[in-house]
């Protein structure tokens, strides 16, 4: 009887070895499966595909095959022969972690990127919007307001009138011309209308006051015809003696005025 016995558990365990080799490294998930059968369960981790069967059994596949084995049967006859994935799949999972690594870092990077083309767009924009503010300073200060500038030439009209007077009976005194108080009036009155007849029209014109001493010369040539027609300096010589150092007193003179006005009326 236990000859018998001995033979039944022979055959049983040669079956059970014939019908279940295990598995091994590098096969295939229909490969596994005609070997363990179907999977208790199916699960994605990552690039691999998990099989699970019952008491802890796992099986992994990586591209198709077979990288990782637990508690599960191994075909112990082809594993010898069978290359081992393991040091390819440690590789993989730190290609995948250096390239989280990198796509952090260029993440990072593009966002200081932005925050700096940010910045410099904000700059810029507060850099137009002074630019634009002392443009339109500039503009205001070429341009005065029509009140302001008329009688700006009203009240300098009477002054420039009063000081070219003075300054011409002193340059016809140090030209050694004789000449009357009376006489100063015409060549002055003559010389101012001439200058604010030019600030005029250039206002009315082109909305400015800055002429760059035009009208300050074509006032000397009105100046020097009228004295040498209304007053003892009738020669070209004398007449051009006393108009340039009258011109040049008044210029003077007249810039000081200007300048203790403009701190009075600021």
């Amino acid at each position: 009887m236990r000859k018998y016995a001995g033979l039944v558990i022979f055959c049983l365990s040669l079956a059970v070895s014939l019908c279940a080799k295990g598995v091994r490294y590098g096969m295939n998930r229909a490969e596994v499966e005609a070997s363990l059968g179907k999977p208790a369960a199916v699960l994605t981790h990552g690039s691999r595909l998990v099989l699970l069967y019952p008491k802890n059994g796992r099986v992994e596949l990586e591209q198709g095959v077979v990288v990782t084995l637990s508690n599960v049967p191994v075909d112990t006859e082809n594993s010898a022969t069978s290359p081992t994935p393991a040091a390819p799949a440690s590789v993989d999972i730190a290609a995948d972690s250096s390239n989280a690594a990198d796509q952090k870092a260029q993440a990072a990077a593009e966002a200081a990127a932005e925050r700096q083309r940010q910045e410099i767009q904000r700059r810029l924009e507060e850099a137009t919007e002074k630019l634009a503010e002392s443009h339109g300073k500039v503009q205001f200060d070429v341009a005065p307001k029509p009140a302001r500038f008329w009688t700006g030439l009203i009240v300098g009209f009477v002054l420039r009138t009063l000081f070219t007077a003075v300054v011409l009976k002193f340059a016809f005194k140090w030209s050694d011309v004789h000449a009357e108080w009376g006489q100063m009036f015409i060549p002055a009155l003559a010389d101012t209308l001439a200058q604010s007849g030019i600030s005029a029209a250039a206002f009315a014109l082109w909305k400015t006051d800055q002429l760059f001493y035009i009208d300050s010369a074509i006032s000397y040539f009105v100046l020097l015809g009228v004295l040498m027609k209304t007053t003892h300096a009738c020669t070209l010589q004398r007449a051009v003696a006393v108009a340039g150092a009258a011109k040049l007193g008044s210029l003077i003179l007249w810039a000081g005025v200007s300048v203790v006005l403009m701190h009075l009326l600021a």
